[in-house]
Protein backbone atom coordinates (compact mmCIF):
# COMPACT_ATOMS: atom_id res chain seq x y z
CA UNK A 1 0.00 0.00 0.00
CA UNK A 2 2.96 2.17 1.18
CA UNK A 3 4.09 1.97 -2.91
CA UNK A 4 1.00 2.91 -4.18
CA UNK A 5 0.65 5.87 -1.99
CA UNK A 6 4.48 7.09 -3.08
CA UNK A 7 3.80 6.35 -6.95
CA UNK A 8 0.37 8.35 -6.42
CA UNK A 9 2.11 11.60 -4.80
CA UNK A 10 5.06 11.71 -7.68
CA UNK A 11 2.31 11.50 -10.12
CA UNK A 12 0.62 14.34 -8.57
CA UNK A 13 3.50 15.89 -8.63
CA UNK A 14 4.84 15.41 -11.88
CA UNK A 15 1.38 16.64 -12.96
CA UNK A 16 2.09 20.03 -11.51
CA UNK A 17 5.38 20.36 -13.54
CA UNK A 18 3.62 19.84 -16.54
CA UNK A 19 0.80 22.30 -15.87
CA UNK A 20 3.48 24.51 -15.11
CA UNK A 21 5.68 24.11 -18.14
CA UNK A 22 2.39 24.01 -20.44
CA UNK A 23 1.42 27.38 -18.55
CA UNK A 24 5.18 29.18 -19.20
CA UNK A 25 4.89 27.41 -22.94
CA UNK A 26 1.60 29.32 -23.08
CA UNK A 27 -0.62 26.63 -24.52
CA UNK A 28 -2.58 25.97 -21.07
CA UNK A 29 -5.08 28.39 -22.13
CA UNK A 30 -6.44 26.28 -24.49
CA UNK A 31 -10.49 25.87 -25.68
CA UNK A 32 -12.73 23.75 -23.50
CA UNK A 33 -13.44 20.66 -26.00
CA UNK A 34 -16.91 20.19 -27.31
CA UNK A 35 -18.65 16.45 -25.29
CA UNK A 36 -18.24 15.43 -28.56
CA UNK A 37 -14.63 15.93 -29.29
CA UNK A 38 -14.22 14.22 -26.29
CA UNK A 39 -15.54 10.98 -27.33
CA UNK A 40 -13.24 10.23 -29.87
CA UNK A 41 -11.59 6.64 -30.11
CA UNK A 42 -8.82 8.34 -31.91
CA UNK A 43 -5.24 8.22 -30.39
CA UNK A 44 -4.77 11.60 -28.40
CA UNK A 45 -8.41 12.45 -29.41
CA UNK A 46 -6.15 13.43 -33.10
CA UNK A 47 -9.51 14.09 -35.11
CA UNK A 48 -10.97 16.12 -32.49
CA UNK A 49 -8.85 18.61 -30.57
CA UNK A 50 -5.26 19.75 -30.06
CA UNK A 51 -2.68 17.72 -28.32
CA UNK A 52 -2.18 20.68 -25.58
CA UNK A 53 -6.35 20.09 -25.46
CA UNK A 54 -6.02 16.71 -25.06
CA UNK A 55 -3.24 17.04 -22.41
CA UNK A 56 -5.25 19.36 -20.44
CA UNK A 57 -8.85 17.87 -20.29
CA UNK A 58 -8.06 14.46 -21.36
CA UNK A 59 -5.09 12.89 -20.05
CA UNK A 60 -4.19 15.19 -16.64
CA UNK A 61 -7.91 15.01 -15.78
CA UNK A 62 -7.98 11.30 -16.27
CA UNK A 63 -4.32 10.77 -13.67
CA UNK A 64 -6.36 13.49 -11.72
CA UNK A 65 -9.51 10.87 -11.39
CA UNK A 66 -7.42 7.87 -10.63
CA UNK A 67 -5.28 10.06 -8.04
CA UNK A 68 -8.32 11.41 -5.90
CA UNK A 69 -9.97 7.39 -6.25
CA UNK A 70 -7.08 5.55 -5.55
CA UNK A 71 -6.83 3.57 -8.59
CA UNK A 72 -4.59 1.53 -10.29
CA UNK A 73 -1.97 3.74 -12.33
CA UNK A 74 -0.85 2.59 -15.92
CA UNK A 75 1.99 0.31 -16.23
CA UNK A 76 2.53 2.03 -19.61
CA UNK A 77 2.88 5.53 -20.69
CA UNK A 78 4.69 6.69 -23.76
CA UNK A 79 3.35 10.08 -24.79
CA UNK A 80 6.41 12.37 -25.04
CA UNK A 81 7.41 11.83 -28.42
CA UNK A 82 3.81 13.01 -29.72
CA UNK A 83 4.61 15.99 -27.58
CA UNK A 84 8.01 16.99 -29.77
CA UNK A 85 5.70 16.50 -33.36
CA UNK A 86 2.30 18.37 -31.80
CA UNK A 87 4.53 21.11 -29.92
CA UNK A 88 7.18 21.47 -33.24
CA UNK A 89 6.24 25.44 -33.73
CA UNK A 90 7.28 26.27 -29.83
CA UNK A 91 10.49 27.64 -29.24
CA UNK A 92 13.08 24.53 -28.83
CA UNK A 93 13.11 25.33 -24.60
CA UNK A 94 9.60 25.63 -24.29
CA UNK A 95 9.04 22.47 -25.94
CA UNK A 96 11.86 20.90 -24.01
CA UNK A 97 10.40 21.57 -20.80
CA UNK A 98 7.23 19.94 -21.91
CA UNK A 99 8.55 17.23 -23.30
CA UNK A 100 11.05 16.66 -20.39
CA UNK A 101 7.97 16.97 -18.09
CA UNK A 102 5.88 14.33 -20.21
CA UNK A 103 9.42 12.00 -20.45
CA UNK A 104 9.43 12.39 -16.25
CA UNK A 105 5.49 10.76 -16.46
CA UNK A 106 6.49 8.07 -18.65
CA UNK A 107 9.57 6.75 -16.70
CA UNK A 108 7.56 6.74 -13.61
CA UNK A 109 4.20 4.68 -15.07
CA UNK A 110 6.64 2.80 -16.90
CA UNK A 111 9.18 1.81 -14.31
CA UNK A 112 6.92 -0.05 -11.48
Amino acid sequence: MKEVFSAHHVLADLLMELQMAMQNAQVWDCATPSDAARQSQEPFCIDTMSFEQWLRFVMIERFKTMLALGQDLPVRCHISPMAEDAFKGLSSDKIHSIVRCLDRIDQHLSSR
